[in-house]
């Protein structure tokens, strides 16, 4: 598990236990503050330097999303960006309210095989 995911899962868990109980208490509400400044750190949150996003992850997205695999799955290796991070980042970041929440459906789980074996092909060249 890469520390990307861990600190998505951790976020995940605290914001489950902070549902449950109603409340959320000033440790849980640190706890969250303090994995969400060591997510932000990781590839997927950084700043893009293309033109298709404004983080790597996005930019990776857009790619996507305009149906040019090839290009996104060059950018992943580019940034040093693992599928599972990637896929992560996208469950993350594209909420309801984010714009292009809903072309995040494309994102099935045939979608998420075919870039893991096509990455691990290109990624060994």
């Amino acid at each position: 598990m890469s520390e990307q995911t861990k600190l998505i899962a951790g976020i995940q868990e605290l914001v489950t236990k902070i549902l449950q109980n109603g409340s959320v208490t000033e440790e849980e509400g640190l706890a969250i503050n303090t994995l969400e400044d060591e997510l932000f750190l990781q590839n997927s949150f950084k700043p893009s330097t293309g033109k298709q996003g404004s983080l790597q992850g996005e930019e990776v997205a857009t790619f996507f999303f305009n149906k040019q695999k090839e290009d996104a799955i060059a950018k992943l290796i580019e940034y040093e960006i693992t599928p599972e991070d990637f896929f992560g980042f996208v469950g993350y970041h594209y909420d309801e309210e984010h714009p292009d929440e809903a072309l995040i459906g494309m994102f099935t789980e045939a979608f998420v095989t075919d870039i893991n074996e096509n990455y691990k092909l290109i990624n060994k060249k």
